[in-house]
This record gives C-alpha cells, sequence and structure tokens, in this order.
C-alpha cells in the first residue's frame, strides 16, 4: 500500500507537467517504486512535481495571513480587522483556521519518494547530485514556509504517506531543514553549470541550483539563530548560524553567477519579472496571470507579495489620482520622502509620481514596484500579476549578510553591503550617526526600504525581535509568554485535525476560539 502511494504522488506529479508518455511505458498493475522512478527522465519529471507544488501550496493557495501581518503602513482604516494588526474577532480566527498545511505534507511526501530511490537508481554522480540536491531544496523549502507560518509544526522526515503525528518544536523542525539544506548546497551544482538529462541548460531559475540552496540555507541558520529568544531549546549555539548564514550568503555573492542589475528602474522592470541576472530563486508565474479557477483563488495570488491592498492607480482602468484615499493601508507621502531622500532613485521606481500627486492622494504614495498587474476591467479588481515570483535576489543576500556581519560584530563588513545597495540606488552612504549607532536597526530599515512588498518584511520583524515596535495594533502589547505561545503564527486549519488525535493546536490562539 505504502509503495502504492509513493507511485500516486509521482503519478500526480507527471500529470501536472503534461509527460503523458511516463504513463504510457508504466501499466498501472505493474507500479512499483523501481519500474517508477528509473531514467534521468522519470526523475526530472518527478521534481516537476515536486516543484510545481510549491507553486501551488506557496503562490496560489498559501494562507497568506503572515505577510499581511507584516506589511508596512502608515495609516491603517478604521474597518480593517486582523491583517496588519493581529485583532482578530472568534469569527475570524476560525475563518483562517481552514487554512491548512497539507500541501505542504504533500510536497514533503514526493520529495522523501525521490529521495527513497535516488541513490539506488542506475544514474552518473552527476545526475544523482542534481536530482537529490533538488529534491532536499524543495523538502527544506517547505519546511522553512511551515516554521514561518505555523511555528510547531509535525516533523515528517522519511515518511510518503500521512498517519498520526504530534507537533514538534519549530527549532527542532528548523535543525532538520538546515542539515538537508547543507546538504543539497554540498552536492548541487551552480545554476548556470547545471545541464538536464539532454544535456540543456536550463532555461529558468525555477530549478534550483547551489545558489538557492546557499540562499534557503542562509534563511533558515538566520531564522533559528534569531528567533531563539522564543525557540524551546536554548542550548544551541547562535553564533555559529550566524557564521554560518554569512558564509552562505558569502558564497552567493563570490560565486559570479548573480550580478545587481544597474539600478531601482531596472529592479521593476526586469529584476522582478523573470531570469533577471540579480534573481537567485523564482517562481514561473508569468504567462499564467489567468489560469486559477476562481476569484478568490486570485486574489490569494494577488495579496502574496501586498500587491492587491497597495495597487490600485495607475494599473486599475477603474481607478483614479485620488483612488488610494479609500484604501485599506497607506503608505505616507512623508514617508517615502523620508526613506528615499537625497537622489535614492527608489523613490521614483517603487512609486508613482510621489510628489506630483501628493495633493489629490491625500498626502499618501502609489505602489508602482510590480510593473506588470493585471486587472479584470469587467469586475474592477486586480485578478493577477504577470511576473514571476523571486523569492530571492541578491540585493536581498547582501542585505541578509549584513545583518549576519553587524551579529558577528563584524562592522566594517556589515557597512560595506550596506553600502553597495545604496549605492545601486543613488542614496547616501552610511553614517555611524544614523539610528543612535544601531547598524543591525539601520540594515532592518534597508530592507524594509530595498524588499518592499517582497514578503520578507514580517519575518524580518520577527528575527530581530521588533515585533512590540514595528508592527502594529495588538502585537504592540503581546508579552514574551504570548510569543512563546505562539502568538505570532498562525493557528493550525481544521484538516490537520481530521485522523490524527496527537495533533494539538496553537495555545495563544486556543485560548481565543
Amino acid at each position: 500500500m505504502v509503495m502504492r502511494i509513493v507511485v500516486l504522488l509521482l503519478i500526480l506529479g507527471w500529470c501536472v507537467v503534461g509527460c503523458d508518455d511516463q504513463l504510457d511505458v508504466l501499466p498501472e498493475n505493474s507500479l512499483t517504486l523501481n519500474n517508477a522512478l528509473t531514467t534521468p527522465q522519470d526523475f526530472e519529471s518527478a521534481i516537476a512535481g515536486v516543484e510545481q507544488e510549491l507553486r501551488q501550496t506557496c503562490i496560489m493557495n498559501d494562507p497568506l495571513v503572515q505577510e499581511q501581518k507584516g506589511f508596512y503602513v502608515d495609516e491603517i482604516a478604521d474597518w480593517v480587522t486582523g491583517g496588519c494588526t493581529n485583532d482578530y474577532t472568534s469569527e475570524e480566527i476560525v475563518n483562517y483556521n481552514t487554512n491548512h498545511w497539507q500541501g505542504y505534507y504533500l510536497g514533503i511526501a514526493k520529495a522523501n519518494a525521490i529521495l527513497k530511490r535516488v541513490d539506488d537508481a542506475s544514474l552518473s554522480r552527476e545526475r544523482r547530485n542534481i536530482y537529490k540536491g533538488q529534491a532536499l531544496f524543495f523538502k527544506a523549502m517547505f519546511y522553512l514556509r511551515l516554521v514561518q507560518r505555523w511555528g510547531d509544526c509535525m516533523l515528517v522526515k522519511d515518511d510518503v504517506i500521512f498517519k498520526p503525528t504530534a507537533k514538534s518544536p519549530w527549532d527542532e523542525v528548523a535543525a532538520y531543514a538546515i542539515e538537508l539544506a547543507r546538504e543539497a548546497v554540498d552536492i548541487l551544482p551552480e545554476f548556470d553549470k547545471m545541464t538536464n538529462w539532454k544535456g540543456e541548460n536550463y532555461a529558468n531559475k525555477a530549478t534550483p541550483g547551489k545558489g538557492a540552496a546557499n540562499a534557503l540555507y542562509a534563511y533558515l541558520c538566520a531564522w533559528r539563530a534569531g528567533c531563539k529568544y522564543f525557540a524551546s531549546d536554548q542550548d544551541y549555539n547562535e553564533k555559529v548560524l550566524w557564521e554560518e548564514a554569512e558564509k552562505a550568503c558569502s558564497g552567493i555573492i563570490g560565486s559570479g553567477v548573480y550580478s545587481l542589475e544597474p539600478n531601482p528602474e531596472a529592479v521593476c522592470t526586469r529584476g522582478l519579472v523573470e531570469n533577471s541576472p540579480e534573481s537567485i530563486y523564482e517562481t514561473i508565474n508569468r504567462g499564467f496571470e489567468y489560469e486559477l479557477s476562481s476569484s478568490s483563488d486570485m486574489m490569494a495570488l494577488v495579496k502574496l507579495l501586498a500587491y492587491e491592498v497597495y495597487m490600485n492607480y495607475p494599473f486599475n482602468p477603474f481607478a483614479n489620482e485620488e483612488s488610494i484615499k479609500h484604501g485599506a493601508y497607506k503608505i505616507k507621502v512623508a514617508t517615502v520622502n523620508k526613506w528615499f531622500a537625497n537622489g535614492d532613485s527608489r523613490k521614483e521606481a517603487y512609486f508613482y509620481k510621489v510628489d506630483e500627486l501628493a495633493e489629490k492622494a491625500g498626502g499618501s504614495a502609489h505602489v508602482y514596484k510590480y510593473r506588470e498587474a493585471v486587472f479584470d476591467k469587467d469586475m474592477g479588481y486586480m485578478c493577477g500579476l504577470n511576473q514571476n515570483r523571486v523569492w530571492w535576489r541578491l540585493a536581498d543576500i547582501y542585505l541578509l549578510r549584513a545583518e549576519c556581519r553587524a551579529r558577528l560584530g563584524d562592522t566594517e563588513g556589515a557597512i560595506v553591503d550596506l553600502n553597495e545597495i545604496r549605492r545601486r540606488a543613488g542614496a547616501k552612504s552610511y553614517d555611524s550617526s544614523e539610528d543612535n549607532g544601531d547598524l543591525r536597526y539601520t540594515v532592518f530599515l534597508e530592507r524594509q526600504k530595498e524588499l518592499l512588498l517582497e514578503g520578507h518584511r514580517y519575518f524580518d520583524v520577527i528575527r530581530n525581535g521588533y515585533v512590540n515596535t514595528e508592527l502594529k495594533g495588538k502585537f504592540r502589547t503581546l508579552s514574551e509568554q504570548d510569543i512563546k505561545d505562539g502568538a505570532l503564527f498562525m493557528c493550525i486549519g481544521s484538516s490537520a485535525f481530521s485522523n490524527n488525535p496527537l495533533m494539538r493546536q496553537n495555545v495563544y490562539w486556543f485560548r481565543r476560539m
């Protein structure tokens, strides 16, 4: 029965990517793990199925409450509850509780099926390392997303079927994912050196190579190190983790595979669109902006990176310069001018005619960072984005390394990295008087500016322990115990309790249901 489920998982992956010939050569009554994964083509089809699960789960169907909590806002409309205020009604908690992690574990199960077979398959060492490394990458990626969203979660190491499993502490899950990512780094070639089974270079950066694995490894190490203040295990050495994260960032920066776009305008028009030299890893969405089946799915995709609540004019054919006055979340012109002063070109790249429209917009700024918004002209709402989901880009890695270096006491190195990003934008170089000399906080603020709407801010806030000062609403009243009880994470979806008597709800949200 277990083998049968493994094969079905793999076939699901093949069906998604349309490899019908794989099904033709494997009659139903002869399917086993051994003959389902035999050739390089088989493994590449199976890997494509795992990547599709990442796309389906983390972009189309992902519960987006976490990113929403981290939206930068100067003003929140009176009618907004939940979201970035952490002020949920019991009814809203129940509704959010319908979000589930099932797709994450399906992706892990698919990756496990590949890992069970790859070492025994008749493959060259090069082929084996590519497929094994990619399966390890995706498995670790799913776990990073799980611990960032739910905190404590099920730790499934080798299984390929669901069975009753109790939650494990998030820091234990993160430690396991770090091991997976570290192995992926060790065996994956650089992206530009990888080829498929035909000997062809991979066409897009949805295929993870060493750079993507290093970025994932860096983020996992930084998450476990920075979040130790609410971890169940207080005995691990966070300094070692920061050193490992710094080393991984340096591996990416020093590889020569990636390069910064020349200016912020190019970041908007190329860097966040498709296969930019600055992009390290991305999920394909470009060309598929109309493929979702329902308006709710469409809006879920749009909201992933805060597109829908900020982006209106000039993209929306029904909007005008004054439309932002009625928006839920607002960034003020004064904030934009403060962030991007003294000729910082991110001001005009990331926002639309800031000063010119300030009066008509009631002092609020129109976000202009993502240029390929797609609006449904009949319904009047944003229904998609004709750009890829760029998970990590080189500017992000420079600033993550700056954070690592600041934490490790390498002030000079952190400033060099910070200034590299400012130089690209034409911004003023770092001055030690900034933010009362708190370099780590300055780096945090630089990430807030550079990576605006790219899905990082909430996790940056948590990792740095700035919850009570940088978030809004009831986040500012959370106690240390609230945070340890899971206030920063989502409640577990109801489907996780089906046939799993070992499952328990997040303590913080259970008290409020």
